[in-house]
C-alpha cells in the first residue's frame, strides 16, 4: 500500500472513530433527556401529590379545631398529676379543709384501663377509698367541689348509706385520678 491509501484508511478510520463518537454521545444525550423528561414527570405528580396533601391537612386541622381547642383546655389539669403522692395530697388536704369526719382512707396505683385496654397517655391511676361518715349536705358539696378542683377525677364507686346519726350519711367512695407519664428528662 501507499502513502495515500494509508492516509485515506486513516481518514476514514478517524472519521469512522468520530462518527461513532458522536453516535455514542448522541445516545447517551437521549438517555439524559428520557430521564430528564421522567424526572419532570415525576415532579409534577409529587407536586400534585403535595397539593392534595396539603388540601388534607387544611380539612382535617379544619374539622379538629375545636378538638384541638379542647384537649388545649384541658392539657393544665393532666399536668397537674404526675406522681401518685401529689395526688394523695391534694384529696387529703381538701378533705381536712371541710373539716369532714373521715372513717377511713385508702390509696393505691393501679394500671389505666378502660374495656380491658391499656391507656399510653395516662398509664396510671391513683384511686382513693374513701369513707366518710358526715352531713348531707356536706358530703354532697364536697363531691361538687372536687369535681370543680379535678376535674380529671372520676368516680369509679359510690355507696350511700344511713350514718350514725339522725342526718348523717354514710358514703364509702372511690375517686380515681390519672396520672400523667413522666417524660425522660431531655439531654441538652
Amino acid at each position: 500500500m501507499n502513502p495515500k491509501q494509508i492516509g485515506v484508511i486513516l481518514v476514514l478510520a478517524g472519521i469512522l472513530i468520530a462518527v461513532q463518537l458522536g453516535m455514542t454521545f448522541q445516545k447517551k444525550a437521549r438517555t439524559i433527556d428520557v430521564e430528564v423528561e421522567k424526572a419532570r414527570a415525576e415532579e409534577k405528580s409529587l407536586e400534585t401529590q403535595l397539593g392534595v396533601e396539603k388540601e388534607l391537612l387544611a380539612d382535617l386541622q379544619r374539622q379538629s379545631a375545636d378538638l384541638l381547642a379542647f384537649v388545649a383546655k384541658w392539657k393544665p389539669y393532666f399536668a397537674l398529676m404526675s406522681e401518685q403522692q401529689s395526688a394523695e395530697t391534694g384529696i387529703s388536704m381538701i378533705v381536712r379543709e371541710q373539716a369532714m369526719l373521715t372513717l377511713s382512707q385508702r390509696y393505691e396505683q393501679v394500671p389505666h384501663k378502660i374495656n380491658n385496654k391499656d391507656i399510653d397517655a395516662l398509664p396510671l391511676l391513683m384511686r382513693a377509698t374513701l369513707l366518710f361518715d358526715d352531713n348531707y349536705t356536706k358530703l354532697l358539696n364536697w363531691i361538687g367541689n372536687m369535681e370543680k378542683i379535678k376535674p380529671t377525677m372520676r368516680i369509679g364507686r359510690l355507696a350511700l348509706s344511713k350514718g350514725s346519726r339522725g342526718d348523717d350519711l354514710r358514703m364509702e367512695l372511690v375517686l380515681e385520678v390519672p396520672l400523667r407519664k413522666e417524660e425522660p428528662a431531655k439531654k441538652p
